[in-house]
């Protein structure tokens, strides 16, 4: 069975079936992706989604996003503005950085819909653990892309893929939301494919910078 890919548009054979998820691996720009007959619905996304219970308060979240924040305030001027694109129901990653000086608006296509983002030039977006929820990737990062101002920089964490992963017990794939994983390869697609001057990876940060 083969499958046109969602980011190049390629043809991708199937890569695993476990009889409940399938995924496919791009022979072009290396993307492990879901089945797209099963990609959830938006309400199967909101219940999920729901259940994250991330908050100031919750010290095991602020660890797991200071690499990130922490990547953000060392390369972005606190005059610099910027979007927490995916934010969810709650933005903490926006209200850590506004606490540093930065002017940070939120969006998420389901609880912050509101933002018409492309009518912005943000210095910096933030998608923390959001890219790999991507049904239209292509789409997606184009509309980052093009958000960005001269110089920005696109601020994302995810896990990546790689052939050491024994992908068969691989918890990422598990979460059937996460339905587009990445390769080091996917990453340099993207770089040149959008038009991104450099991308850096730095274990689950991933920085693209724009010319």
């Amino acid at each position: 069975m083969t499958e046109n890919c969602p980011l190049c548009k390629a043809k991708a054979e199937v890569f695993y079936d476990d009889l409940k998820s399938r995924f496919y691996l791009c022979n072009n720009c290396k993307a492990v992706y879901r089945d797209p007959e099963q990609l959830p619905g938006l309400v199967q996304e909101k219940d999920r989604y729901t259940l994250h219970q991330n908050s100031l308060e919750d010290q095991g979240y602020l660890r797991f996003v200071s690499p990130l924040i922490q990547t953000v305030k060392k390369v972005t001027a606190k005059n610099k503005s910027g979007l927490d694109f995916g934010c969810g129901h709650s933005p903490v990653i926006s209200e850590l950085l506004k606490k540093e000086g930065y002017e940070v608006d939120n969006f998420d296509p389901i609880f912050y819909p509101e933002l018409e983002i492309v009518k912005n030039q943000y210095d910096f977006i933030i998608c923390s653990e959001v890219i790999e929820h991507f049904h239209n990737p292509r789409v997606e990062f184009l509309k980052l892309y093009e958000a960005l101002a001269a110089k920005g920089k696109l601020f994302c964490s995810t896990c990546l893929y790689s052939e050491q992963v024994d992908f068969a017990t691989w918890y990422y794939k598990n979460d059937f939301t996460h339905v587009f994983l990445y390769q080091v390869e996917t990453l340099e697609f993207i770089r040149e494919k959008f038009g991104f001057s450099s991308v850096k990876i730095d274990d689950r940060v991933i920085s693209f910078s724009k010319y």
